[in-house]
């Protein structure tokens, strides 16, 4: 990650700051100045690495970018009232615009304002980012959720991120009764900048909407829709708070529970704030450890309730406090649920089992696992020189070529060449998943099977141990199935031009080599004669994935037919609508993050 200080409206660089100067280094930082860019930059720099580091603790792996692929930060990149990550840039940039002029909240009419400056928008923009890193194809919309849970996780690393600042925290349980409910500063998003747009409020809350499922069943933006999403965290994040600190009320109360009038006590002030921090950080825990167990493409809502479910079972079975009962509860109350299922319970909840037997270790492949975990093992340790470290394959994912197969012990894509092993270790991850390729939901037929990532994580049990897993993620892409539409020449449309229609499998196995968990996103197979020669439940299962394919590619294509009436610009370009859908357009449509 670098931060690039450009000025396109001005045309101007603005010197860089050097952190490790020793000036610097002496006085822990440069003083913040609004009048002095270096500081701006030193502001994104410092809030891009903590919700990186925040994304690696509970994720279990260290996140790195690499070589060409670094993620470019940019704070003055432009004029107007706007921040967006650019994943074709790969960069992250940052408005500038004056206040308004007749409702410029706490500032001056007219006065310069630099989003770069916002925390908000900083962990808002680089979660984006981050997020395209681990699942590239979660910015291709084939589904109202998919850009919407975009939105949703951002928001929710933004506002959590309010708790890692003890003073702001601790303010809000002061002034709040110790409820949190009145905090705003805690739980609001991004209010300086709402204020100074003339909005006279924050952008966004994750509190004071009813407890209803109807503002989701009818919103369709993404915004609107991922807001619904954080509401529902939040609403288990304030129940189960207060259910923490109770005790201390009734302490507090001499039993009643009521809290007398005037200042708390500032005892009482310090433990609710660890209480509150705490509360949140397992929260946040829960939402960004799903993200191993979360399907390759076509994300829904429900996907990510059951991957919480799942990984937050393995890891804390006994649920204590219920929190991850409330979580769902609170899910349901807003309208979030996976759709098929039985009940809300976990066993309901939780990912299926392979239909059919996976070993990655068995005795066809006998895949030696042992250099995946040590490229984890090494990358945790940030002084450690692991061997094939350097050697990566960090180049994004094109519409028009799939990266190649490719390894990692982090988020990034490690090509693992370098060391004695690793280009063995590649061919046969990716060997193995071609041959299954009708266990997990491809189609051995239809076009090539990428291998997304491969990455040994480690995940912290209740017990505070760290519990290692696989998780490998392949994907396809299905041209045959793909809108076939020609250009006004009568030529067919470029591919990179054509909305990409994919099925994907996410893997997830034990140190073993045992396949505990498959997260599936099917389509039809292309040619079902090709199954005659199948054992009985080897066919059997490539059916039931051709079924399942067949229901998805009809809501893929329903939705993107909707998506094409309702977009003014169909009529006059064979681009898809859905290709139109950025995250510079989404966000311009909100004046903000």
């Amino acid at each position: 990650m670098k931060v690039v200080d450009y000025d396109v409206a001005r045309d101007l660089w603005y010197l860089p700051v050097d952190l490790n100067d020793a000036a610097i280094l002496a006085q822990r930082g440069m003083r913040p100045a609004e009048s002095d860019p270096r500081t701006h930059q030193q502001v994104v720099y410092a809030v891009a690495m903590s919700v990186i580091e925040r994304f690696e603790r509970f994720g279990g792996f260290r996140f790195r970018w690499r070589g060409d692929d670094k993620l470019r930060i940019v704070p003055h990149a432009f004029e107007g009232r706007n921040a967006y990550f650019d994943k074709d840039r790969r960069a992250v940039l940052f408005g500038y615009f004056r206040s308004d002029s007749r409702d410029p909240g706490p500032n001056l009419p007219g006065q310069m304002m630099f989003t770069c400056l916002s925390v908000d928008v900083i962990a808002h923009e680089v979660t984006h980012a981050i997020v395209q890193r681990m699942r590239p194809y979660f910015s291709e919309p084939t589904h109202p959720d998919v850009l919407a849970w975009h939105e949703a996780i951002a928001d929710l690393v933004a506002l959590f991120n309010h708790f890692s600042f003890p003073e702001v925290v601790t303010d809000a349980v002061a002034t709040s009764q110790g409820t949190l409910e009145e905090g705003s500063a805690l739980l609001d998003l991004a209010i300086e900048f709402g204020q100074s747009t003339g909005r006279g409020a924050a952008l966004r809350s994750a509190i004071g909407s009813p407890r209803t499922p109807d503002a989701f069943l009818k919103a369709v933006e993404p915004h609107d829709r991922g807001s619904c999403f954080v509401a529902a965290v939040f609403d288990a994040f304030i129940d189960t708070y207060k259910s923490q600190i109770a005790d201390l009320r009734r302490i507090a109360s001499a039993g009643t529970g009521v809290l007398p009038p005037g200042a708390l006590p500032t005892d009482l002030v310090k433990r609710v704030t660890a209480a509150a921090a705490a509360n949140a950080d397992r929260l946040l825990e829960m939402v960004l450890r799903a993200f191993a167990y979360l399907p390759v493409v076509d994300v829904t809502f429900g996907d990510v309730v059951r991957a919480i479910v799942t990984a937050d079972h393995g890891l804390y079975p006994d649920d204590d406090g219920q929190l991850r009962a409330v979580l769902v509860e609170a899910f349901r109350r807003r309208g979030i649920y996976p759709p098929g299922v039985t009940s809300l319970a976990d066993e309901a909840l939780l990912w299926p089992k392979p239909p059919v037997d996976l070993d990655l270790s068995g005795e066809t492949y006998g895949i030696d696992l042992a250099p995946l975990f040590l490229a984890a093992t090494l990358d945790l340790d940030p002084v450690s020189t692991v061997p094939f470290a350097d050697d990566l394959d960090t180049a994004p994912a094109s519409r028009d070529a799939a990266p190649a197969p490719a390894v990692s012990g982090g988020t990034g894509r490690a090509r693992l060449t370098s060391h004695p092993n690793g280009r063995r270790l590649r061919e046969l991850i990716h060997g193995w998943g071609a041959e299954h390729a009708y266990e997990l939901g491809l189609d051995k037929g239809a076009g090539k099977i990428e291998m997304v990532s491969a990455q040994a994580l480690y995940l912290r049990g209740s017990d505070g141990q760290p519990r290692p897993i696989i998780v490998i993620q392949f994907a396809q892409r299905r041209d045959d199935l793909e809108d076939q539409r020609t250009d006004e020449t009568g030529a067919q449309i470029p591919r990179r031009q054509r909305a990409a229609i994919r099925a994907g499998t996410t893997l997830i196995a034990r140190v073993d080599g045992r396949v505990e968990f498959l997260v599936t996103k099917p389509l039809p197979l292309s040619d079902r004669t090709k199954l005659e020669d199948l054992s009985g439940d080897l066919k059997e299962c490539a059916l039931g994935f051709d079924k399942a394919g067949t229901e998805r590619l009809g809501a893929i294509r329903d939705w993107m037919g909707d998506v094409e009436d309702m977009d003014a610009l169909s009529a006059w370009t064979v681009e898809p609508a859905t290709l139109r859908l950025s995250f510079a357009r989404l966000h311009a449509g909100q004046d903000g993050a």
